[in-house]
């Protein structure tokens, strides 16, 4: 049986461990895997690599008010 169960780490308290053991009464081999989501922080790190390229000049696409028109018409096309 294969099971994803999220919860916030304030939930995560002896309560939560004893339902845990019922649910697997009588189970010999059990095996439980925690995985931290760290997925907020990779967004802000981007965001902060994306303001340091801004600084800096890096990786920017620029273009005329000209071709921003162009390529919106296209879009809407």
């Amino acid at each position: 049986m294969d099971a994803i169960i999220k919860i916030k780490l304030s939930e995560l308290n002896a309560g939560f461990v004893e339902h845990l053991k019922a649910l697997f009464q009588g189970k010999e081999d059990v095996e439980l895997t925690l995985t931290f989501d760290d997925r907020q922080n990779a967004y802000y790190d981007s965001l902060k690599q994306s303001k340091h390229d801004l600084e800096l000049g890096n990786n920017l696409t620029t273009f005329t008010m000209e071709e921003l028109e162009a390529y919106s018409l296209r879009k809407r096309a």
